[in-house]
C-alpha cells in the first residue's frame, strides 16, 4: 500500500505542474437561466455584482459576515497574489459554492486583491449540461466539482482548490502562490485523469479492478467518481463515463447507487440490454427501489 501513495504523489506532482489551462477570456455574461428543475440560475462568466442582487445575496452576504478571517495567513499571502488572476467555477444551485466562494472573496478583499482579476463561471446543474457553462469556459480545465478556484500567474495554472480546502482556503491559497506542495481534494480523479484516461477506449473489467484496487484509499465516497461519471455523461463522452461508472462499482460494490448510475449511463448511451442488467443488480443489493422498478418498467 506504501508504494501506491508514493506512486500517487509523483503522479499528483506531475498533474499540478501539467495543465496547459488557461484562464477564460470571454465577455461577461450576466445571464439568468432556468435550470431543468424549473429554477433560476446564473450561468457563464457573470460579474461578482450578480451575487449583490436577490435572489443570490441572501446566502452571499450571510456566508460572507459569518466567516472569520485568518488575519495573520491572509497577512502572508497578500504579497504572493500580486500579478495573479483567479478563476472561479462555481454553481448558484451549489451548497458548497454557496459556503466557499464568499468567504474567498472576504479573505481576497482582506488581502487586498483586486476583485477585477477574479474570473466567475457559472456552470448549470441540468442533466445534458451538467457542470457546464453556456460559453464552455470549461472546456479542457477538468471541472468535476465546485466551486474549483485556478490560481493563474502569467496564464499559467499554479494550481487549484477544488470543492473544498485541505486545511483552510487562506492556507491552502498560501501554498499554492507560494508555488509550494499542494495537492486538492479528489486525487484518485486526478491520478485516473493523468495515468488511466484513454478517449474512446473501454476498459476491460480485468484492468478495472486493479484499478479499484489502488484507487479505493484515495476515494472519500462513492459520490467522488459518481459525479465525474455525469460530468462526462452530458460531454457526450460515453465510453469514458462508462468507465467510470464500472469503476465505482468495483471501488464501492455494495452500493446499490453505483449501478444506478451504470445502468443510467448504458441507457444514455442506447445499451438497454446493459441497463436493465445492471437495474436488477441494484434491486438484488437495495430490493423495492423505485426507481429501479420504474425503470425497468420503462425499458420493457
Amino acid at each position: 500500500m506504501k508504494n501506491i501513495f508514493m506512486v500517487a504523489a509523483v503522479c499528483f506532482a506531475a498533474f499540478s505542474c501539467n495543465r496547459a489551462a488557461l484562464p477564460s477570456v470571454t465577455p461577461y455574461n450576466n445571464a439568468q437561466i432556468q435550470n431543468e428543475q424549473g429554477n433560476t440560475i446564473l450561468a457563464g462568466h457573470c460579474s461578482l455584482n450578480m451575487l449583490q442582487t436577490d435572489p443570490y445575496k441572501e446566502w452571499f452576504y450571510k456566508s460572507y459576515s459569518d466567516y472569520t478571517i485568518d488575519t495573520l495567513t491572509t497577512n502572508q499571502l497578500s504579497p504572493y497574489l500580486k500579478n495573479k488572476v483567479i478563476e472561479i467555477f462555481l454553481g448558484s444551485w451549489c451548497g458548497d459554492s454557496k459556503r466557499e466562494v464568499p468567504r474567498m472573496m472576504k479573505i481576497l478583499k482582506a488581502a487586498s486583491f483586486d476583485t477585477a482579476r477574479v474570473k466567475l463561471i457559472f456552470v448549470d446543474n441540468s442533466t445534458k449540461t451538467y457542470k457546464q457553462s453556456p460559453q464552455h469556459e470549461e472546456y479542457g480545465k477538468n471541472i468535476h466539482h465546485v466551486p474549483t478556484f485556478i490560481i493563474y500567474e502569467n496564464k499559467k495554472e499554479l494550481g487549484r482548490i477544488v470543492e473544498n480546502p485541505v486545511v483552510s482556503l487562506e492556507k491552502d491559497l498560501l501554498d499554492i502562490t507560494s508555488r509550494q506542495s499542494y495537492t486538492p481534494d479528489y486525487r484518485a480523479i486526478a491520478y485516473w485523469q493523468l495515468n488511466i484516461t484513454k478517449p474512446g477506449s473501454t476498459l476491460p473489467d480485468t484492468a478495472l479492478k486493479i484499478l479499484a484496487e489502488t484507487l479505493k484509499p484515495l476515494c472519500k465516497s462513492m459520490g467522488e467518481f459518481n459525479a465525474y461519471g455525469y460530468v462526462l455523461l452530458a460531454q457526450n463522452n460515453y465510453t469514458e463515463a462508462l468507465n467510470i461508472f464500472r469503476l465505482n462499482t468495483f471501488i464501492y460494490p455494495l452500493d446499490a447507487g453505483t449501478y444506478d448510475s451504470l445502468a443510467e449511463g448504458y441507457l444514455t448511451a442506447g445499451n438497454k440490454s446493459a441497463a436493465q442488467k445492471n437495474y436488477q443488480k441494484v434491486l438484488e443489493i437495495k430490493p423495492g427501489d423505485e426507481n429501479a422498478i420504474k425503470m425497468l418498467k420503462q425499458i420493457q
